[in-house]
């Protein structure tokens, strides 16, 4: 067996709550994040499970209820359901950016961890690489068997 770089989240404890198995994560926006899988991207809940299956090209944050996806080269917002609720342009691409929760991902070493505002370590776990907490939730990249 050998080792993959995948994806998963944590809680503000260090634990692992959403195992890894996505080939990248986004922040959590409206209860909803962003994944791929076999570089398709669908989107899920806090709790892991999807509620859009991955089938976009590209995937956007949920705001205000819906979010810009890109299917078969056409681009068209959808709701939380994954209904299509516009037609979208090209431009203006959404963002990630929203008020991000502390602790904030800091290098440790040639790994991340995270740290308080004051820059102490919250809990010694270390990952390969670690985006911000949004929604009680962060992602993390690991390595695991497969």
């Amino acid at each position: 067996m050998g080792k993959e770089l995948l994806w998963g989240y944590i809680d503000k404890e260090g634990e692992m709550v959403i195992e890894p198995r996505f080939h990248s994560a986004r922040n959590f926006h409206e209860g909803l994040a962003c994944v791929n899988v076999d570089w398709a991207r669908g989107y899920i809940d806090r709790e892991g499970k999807f509620v859009i299956e991955p089938q976009y090209q590209y995937a956007g944050p949920f705001h205000d209820g819906k979010a810009k996806v890109m299917l078969d080269d056409v681009w068209k917002y959808i709701d939380r359901e994954g209904k299509k609720v516009g037609d979208a342009e090209p431009e203006n691409m959404a963002d990630d950016s929203v008020p991000l929760e502390e602790p904030y991902p800091t290098p440790k070493g040639k790994k991340f961890g995270y740290a308080d505002k004051d820059g102490k370590f919250v809990f010694r776990k270390t990952f390969v690489q670690a985006k911000p907490f949004s929604e009680g939730r962060a992602a993390v990249l690991v390595k695991v068997e497969v």
